[in-house]
Order: C-alpha cells, then sequence, then structure tokens
C-alpha cells in the first residue's frame, strides 16, 4: 500500500521504483486488492481490510475513472497473459476481466466489515461490467469474440458467463485445449494469467479428467514437461532449462535474466492440487467451516499416464492440519481425512445409487457427530464435526 502511486493505482513491482515500462500493468496492480482478500480469505482477520480499505478505495476510483462504459481500456505495461503462446489475448478484455474481478472481491470485503453500503455498490458495479462485457464479449451460444483460451479460463473464473451458458462456455475452451494436442504439444496456450484459473474451471465445468490429464501431461508445455527437464520446483518459463539447449532456448536468445525457477504464476497449479485434487477447502473466510471434496479422475480417462489413483494432502489453517488422503480401487472409494478442533465439515464423496458408505467400519446412522445430508450430482454429502474420519464408498457391482 506504500507504493500506492498519486494516481491511486498500484505499481506493478513493489516496494516502487524498482520499475521498468509503464507505472503498471493490467492484472498485476489488481494484486492491491486480490492480496488483501485471498489475506482475510486464509486467516478471517479483517484487520487487513480495515488497514487497506482506503487505498482500495482510491484504486477502484482510479479503475472506474479509466473505464470507459464499464469496459476496460488498453493502458498501462503490455504484459497481459505473459508468456502464452499463439493468438493473444487483447489487453482491454483482460483489463475488463479484472475491473470487474476486484469489483466483486470488494463487495465482499466490504460486507465483511460493515460497510453495507459500499458492499451493494461494488455488487452494482460488478454487474454494470458483467453487462457490458456480456454485450460486447459473449454470443448467445456460448462462444466469445477474443477466442483463446485464456479468456475463456478468464471469463469463466470471474463468473462473467451467465450460468445458463457456462456449461457451453467450459464445453468450448475444453474442446480447444483436445483440438490443439498433438504428439509433442500438450495444446495449453495459456500464459501467466490464463494458467492460474485453466484447471480449476475445467474442474468446475464437469472436465475434471481433462485437467487431471494436463496436469499429468509431459508434453509442452506443462508441469511434467518441466519435471523431464529436471525440475524440482516449478519455473518461470515452461522452458527455463531443457537437457537439449541448456538456458538459452532453441535459438540461443532466451532471455536468461527473466529465467526464475520457483515462480507463482505457473505454480498457481498447487492451488489446484490442495483445492481440488485433493479437496481441501474453506467454506467461507478462515477455516472454521471446511469442505473436504476430492475429485479423482475418471478410471481409464488418461490412458497416456500411469493414473492418479491416490492423493495424500494436508493444510495448516489458523485452526490446525487439515488433511484429505484418498484412495481409489475398482470397487472402493476410501477417504481419510482429519477435521481440526473447533471446526466443522461438509464431506463430499463420490456416489451412484446402490453404493454403500461406511465410516470406520459403521454405517452413517452408527457414527457420532456424522450425518448424511443429501446425494447430488453423483456425490453424497455429509456433515460431520471435528476428529479423524475413515470413510469407505463399496461399489453398487460388488
Amino acid at each position: 500500500m506504500e507504493s500506492q502511486l498519486p494516481s491511486g493505482v498500484f505499481p506493478g513491482f513493489a516496494p516502487y521504483p524498482f520499475q521498468h515500462g509503464w507505472d503498471f500493468g493490467t492484472a498485476w496492480c489488481d494484486a492491491g486488492v486480490i492480496c488483501p482478500w485471498t489475506i482475510w480469505q486464509a486467516y478471517d482477520d479483517k484487520r487487513i481490510i480495515e488497514r487497506c480499505w482506503p487505498f482500495m478505495v482510491k484504486f477502484m476510483d482510479w479503475r472506474k475513472a479509466t473505464s470507459t462504459n464499464y469496459l476496460g481500456i488498453v493502458h498501462g505495461n503490455e504484459w497481459g497473459d505473459w508468456l502464452s503462446f499463439g493468438k493473444k489475448t487483447p489487453l482491454d478484455f483482460v483489463d475488463t476481466v479484472y475491473f470487474a474481478y476486484s469489483a466483486n472481491l470488494m463487495s465482499q470485503m466490504a460486507a465483511a466489515i460493515g460497510k453495507n453500503s459500499e458492499a451493494a455498490e461494488y455488487a452494482d458495479l460488478f454487474q454494470h461490467i458483467k453487462t457490458a462485457f456480456d454485450g460486447k464479449y459473449l454470443k448467445a451460444d456460448g462462444t466469445l469474440t477474443v477466442d483463446t483460451e485464456t479468456a475463456y479460463a478468464l471469463a469463466l473464473f470471474v463468473d462473467l458467463i451467465p450460468v445458463e451458458l457456462r456449461a457451453k462456455s467450459g464445453k468450448i475452451l475444453a474442446d480447444k485445449l483436445r483440438a490443439g494436442e498433438t504428439t509433442d504439444n500438450s495444446g495449453m496456450t495459456t500464459g501467466f494469467l490464463g494458467t492460474r484459473p485453466l484447471l480449476p474451471v475445467l474442474t468446475s465445468v464437469g472436465e475434471n479428467d481433462l485437467a487431471v490429464k494436463h496436469f499429468q501431461s509431459r508434453k509442452f508445455p506443462s508441469w511434467g514437461y518441466e519435471v523431464e527437464q529436471g525440475a524440482t520446483t516449478i519455473w518461470e518459463r515452461w522452458n527455463s532449462f531443457t537437457k537439449e539447449h541448456g538456458f538459452g532456448g532453441a535459438d540461443g536468445k532466451q532471455n536468461a535474466s527473466m529465467n526464475s525457477f520457483a515462480h507463482y504464476s505457473f505454480g498457481a497449479v498447487c492451488e489446484w492440487m490442495i483445492n481440488d485434487l485433493a479437496g481441501i477447502q474453506s467454506d467461507g473466510a478462515g477455516y472454521d467451516k471446511i469442505i473436504i471434496h476430492p475429485h479423482p479422475p475418471t478410471p481409464g480417462s488418461n490412458p497416456e499416464r500411469k493414473p492418479i489413483n491416490w492423493v495424500k494432502a494436508h493444510y495448516d489453517s489458523i485452526h490446525g492440519r487439515i488433511s484429505s488422503q484418498w484412495r481409489q480401487i475398482p470397487e472402493q472409494f476410501e477417504l481419510r481425512t482429519v477435521i481440526p478442533a473447533n471446526t466443522t465439515a461438509t464431506v463430499y464423496l463420490p456416489f451412484q445409487p446402490g453404493d454403500f458408505v461406511t465410516e470406520g467400519g459403521k454405517t452413517m446412522d452408527r457414527v457420532y457427530g456424522v450425518k448424511q445430508l443429501r446425494v447430488e450430482n453423483g456425490q453424497t454429502v455429509i456433515a460431520v464435526g471435528s476428529g479423524k474420519y475413515e470413510f469407505v464408498v463399496t461399489r453398487k457391482s460388488q
């Protein structure tokens, strides 16, 4: 916040003036809103919102003043979807998406600290941006006028696609990834901005198997490609180093000075690994309420790689360690989870009519503190209190 410029914009780097080019870059500058929101979500400490509130308001005033009829514009550094491949996602599209994203987060934070009128104002601003976005970029069949993977991933992630078109737009994104895959190429074209939401969006629109396939891919570009080149961390570039060409790239001209070997942008996949693949999420801010919702891939859905049939993960929340350890075999799905003291959780288990669910070897009606709530969308939903649990779903065919 100390680096905020007189105009209200946050710089692309902090501390300022470590900078090059323009003073800001769209999406980069929105970190001034995204970071306080993220910290609040992790710890439910509203003091971060209260301390940052006047600075964030000044930034949003700048955003409103630089927009045109609620749409973003081309300005600042032309980083955009940095290190993407093929057709670029226009900067004014990216600017519109992040204008909407910041407005939505501001509405949530305002409500959290009791600024109800401001919460309503920012919610209204988000709706205006969404309407303007739909008018310029969205067609009736769910396609976007900006035809890139990043455009679809961002629009779906920020909820700029109406609910009734979400499945159609999600399928278009999935089909683009499938169509782009070749013997040597994964089909991914997303850069810094598009990669972070890509796998979460695929999982959310019913394409979890495709998300897992790309997570496991060894083709360029992919996380597995880095592993094949010797990576033990996630890099700034997919090919920061290759066994064949070293640090310089195939043409010998790759910029080795921009070559971090531990980088957030593509490393953001770790969020999907915890939230979706392992299934550990906070239900609201601060992990007072927890969601355990593993997303195992369908057996046989990725013939190219050895299947992911088990995951073991934990997150050390402010209430203590939350763990999710699942395994699937032909006849069963097993989940071991630990829910820390003074919290509750909603657990989702894959379930089809006729399946049989136990916890600790007992049926649900015989386990204290465990309540089976409902069955929906191929999941049985269970409420639990703090403690250790061992759920087993036995398939109908056995």
